[in-house]
């Protein structure tokens, strides 16, 4: 029984060759391992299962095998039949316990060997699977206002990897013990498709799952022949929302001229993105081309391409407020959320961790696993995993005390997780966009400078030059020749003077939305630190870090590092040996040194983030939950998203042009002032004069680096 549509030979893709002979011939898996002796093949069977499957889901998993053996996914039979084949390895089966759903069988091919012993023939660049979220924000974040917010809706394959055919001979390399019967004696089971648990089906699965979303963005307009599962068996509903195109971020001053449309897809998750009047042929079009793959013949005991328990859950409903990709965004505020169950698993996860004096490097390092996973729906928390990865780096043990400086880590991720449901992250924040600030820092023995100068995206702003002098107990315990035990370096203070630059700046600038700032330093060190969000240390730079995080999440604020070289950053230079002039004789010789118009504006850094930089260079903690006491919720709004369209569809703003952007002019204010940044600066800057292109799918692009394409369709 085919899974797969017989036409795929003609498919207009440049991967049709390829899907034709896996479809014709099956998945191949050659091995580079030797073949198992009958001794071995023994001591497999006598293991038996994961237990898992052995003990705790026996029932279940016997249950579904046979299903999948009527479906033709599968074959089981006694292992006396297939003892001593030179091509048998036999493989664990396992059972994965999943939340709200059935538990799902996998199994162990790593255990046996199999996974590392595969040759990988498969095309690793056609899972794109890995960007698929980013794409989707991007594209969101940049749709134009003027046609409503976009709508999405999803659709799951039925027995996603069990749709591609194996070879005969891949079938006995991936068999797996099963859980006896207790009629029989033990029993292998053969898998006729990709099972799950192979390291290349994800691979080959996406071969066929990336095409059709290949052919789906390709063509816009609705095919005349509609597929077996047509929009007519999809709910709609047909109210208006109450949209009005202010309430998103602003910041694309180039928005495109047409409706967004977009289809991606995650493995076997796929998803249409589109604004009216395009969503209703976006996901017409999904529809088409998944028949056009995958195919099931009339009366075969197999489930419908489409998963239709999914469809009755209102997957395929268009709407403004969905759950993609595990996490819940809303289109008509433009924001992004944690899942609640995800928000309590990882608040016990931390709590249970807290109760406990010790700890071992497994645990921490799926803990550290967790949190790292939803850094982007918490924003800024990439910047507190400094001291959190540093108790993996100082033990060498498998056990490790949970010592009070990680205690008040952790507490960190409670305050901010705490704090995900009335402050929910906008989505312009998880996407690049144009910075309103540009400038540089620079530190000294001396004390630290820096400045801004604004683009067009925060008009009316001077340009502002800042300068701090360091107090003398810190002066005293930088690291020189005449002082070798000190405990600051230089590059923790050209940290401390991006992180303070950043914090000078907001505090001047208080009436934007959200301010995204991109600072220069000639420092390598610092702007890694900034860059990758932590350290491998406890040092200083953990803690202004640290501080950084509080400063960001409470302001919306984003800080973009950028590395310039030392003999360029002339301005940051002088600003930060300069503290023998008085301020009037400053502002003179920095007008020399950089004349502006409107001239030179000097502002002084905020007392509290001089205490708490101060604070962070002598490694004290402060509560973290002091640093936001200020955080203002954004405001709330009743309940959207439940509506698939407008009655009537929407009117264009403008008329619709043949480029896909009008012309950009987002520059600094004065167009001499570029000529006083630094070249990288400079370059930097030139970027956002043309429009931000979202992230593209590499289609059909991923065909040509893959040997196998290249070689059929030559």
């Amino acid at each position: 029984m085919k899974s797969l549509h017989p036409n795929l030979r003609n498919l207009p893709h440049p991967a049709a060759p390829l899907l034709h002979r896996l479809a014709s011939l099956g998945v191949p898996a050659p091995s580079q391992g030797p073949p198992w002796t009958i001794q071995k093949q023994d001591a497999a069977v006598r293991r038996g299962p994961h237990p898992s499957a052995g003990r705790q889901h026996a029932a279940f998993i016997l249950e579904d095998m046979y299903n999948y053996v009527r479906a033709g996914y599968w074959l089981v039979l006694p292992y006396q039949a297939l003892r001593g084949h030179p091509n048998l390895k036999i493989a664990p089966a396992g059972v994965v316990p999943q939340r709200e759903r059935r538990p799902r069988p996998i199994m162990d091919y790593t255990y046996n060997g199999v996974n590392s012993q595969s040759i990988p023939l498969a095309p690793p660049y056609a899972m794109q699977f890995g960007g698929a979220l980013q794409r989707i924000l991007q594209h969101l974040a940049y749709a134009n206002p003027a046609y409503g917010p976009p709508l999405m809706a999803k659709l799951d394959l039925s027995d996603g990897y069990y749709r591609i055919p194996l070879s005969a001979h891949a079938a006995l390399e991936l068999a797996v013990i099963l859980p006896p019967d207790g009629n029989s004696g033990p029993l292998l089971g053969i898998p006729l498709s990709l099972p799950m648990g192979w390291s290349l089906s994800p691979p080959y699965f996406c071969l066929f799952t990336e095409t059709v979303a290949d052919l789906a963005n390709t063509i816009l307009a609705p095919h005349p022949e509609y597929p077996p599962l047509s929009m007519d068996h999809i709910p709609r509903q047909a109210c208006p929302l109450d949209f009005h195109p202010t309430a998103l971020w602003t910041y694309n001053m180039c928005p495109p001229q047409r409706p967004m449309s977009l289809v991606d897809v995650y493995l076997d998750d796929f998803m249409a993105v589109a604004q009216q009047p395009f969503h209703e042929p976006t996901l017409n079009n999904l529809l088409h081309h998944l028949h056009t793959v995958f195919y099931d013949a009339p009366g075969a005991p197999r489930k419908r391409v489409i998963s239709m328990s999914k469809v009755d859950t209102g997957d395929a409903l268009f709407s403004s407020n969905k759950r993609i990709l595990g996490w819940d965004i809303d289109t008509h505020h433009m924001h992004i959320r944690l899942p609640v169950h995800r928000q309590q698993r990882l608040c016990d996860l931390i709590n249970m961790t807290l109760d406990r004096p010790f700890s071992t490097r497994r645990r921490w390092q799926c803990l550290l696993g967790e949190l790292r996973s939803v850094t982007l729906a918490v924003h800024s928390s990439k910047y507190l995993f400094s001291i959190l990865q540093h108790a993996l780096a100082r033990v060498s043990s498998r056990r490790f005390r949970i010592t009070s400086l990680l205690k008040a880590a952790l507490r960190d991720w409670v305050t901010l997780l705490q704090q995900l449901t009335a402050v929910p992250v906008p989505i312009a924040m998880t996407v690049p966009h144009a910075p309103h600030f540009w400038g540089a820092t620079d530190a000294s023995r001396e004390g630290l400078g820096g400045f801004w100068l604004p683009s067009t995206l925060a008009p009316n702003t001077p340009p502002c030059a800042w300068r701090y002098r360091l107090p003398h107990d810190l002066m005293d315990n930088l690291v020189t020749a005449s002082n070798p035990s000190g405990t600051i370096n230089n590059s923790d203070l050209e940290l401390a003077a991006l992180v303070l630059g950043h914090d000078t700046q907001l505090s001047h600038n208080p009436t934007l939305p959200y301010t995204c700032t991109m600072l220069g330093t000639d420092n390598i060190a610092a702007k890694t630190w900034l860059s990758k969000g932590s350290t491998t240390t406890t040092g200083p730079p953990a803690f202004l870090l640290r501080h950084l995080a509080g400063t960001c999440r409470k302001k919306n604020a984003v800080l973009q590092p950028l590395f310039i070289a030392g003999q360029t950053n002339t301005i940051a230079d002088f600003l930060s040996r300069s503290f023998h002039l008085t301020d009037d004789e400053f502002l003179t010789r920095l007008q020399l040194l950089a004349p502006l118009q409107p001239p030179w504006r000097l502002v002084t850094p905020p007392a509290t983030s001089t205490y708490e930089m101060n604070l962070a260079l002598s490694r004290q903690l402060r509560d973290l939950p002091s640093q936001l006491a200020a955080l203002t919720p954004t405001t709330p709004h009743g309940q959207s998203g439940l509506a698939s369209a407008w009655i009537s569809p929407a009117t264009p703003s403008s008329a619709t042009y043949t480029t896909p952007f009008l012309s950009c002019k987002y520059s600094l204010h004065g167009i001499a002032w570029e000529h006083w940044l630094p070249p990288p600066l400079q370059s930097a800057l030139a970027r956002w004069k043309a429009p931000f292109v979202p992230w593209g799918r590499r289609s059909p692009h991923w065909v040509t680096r893959t040997p196998a394409c290249n070689l059929l369709v030559a």
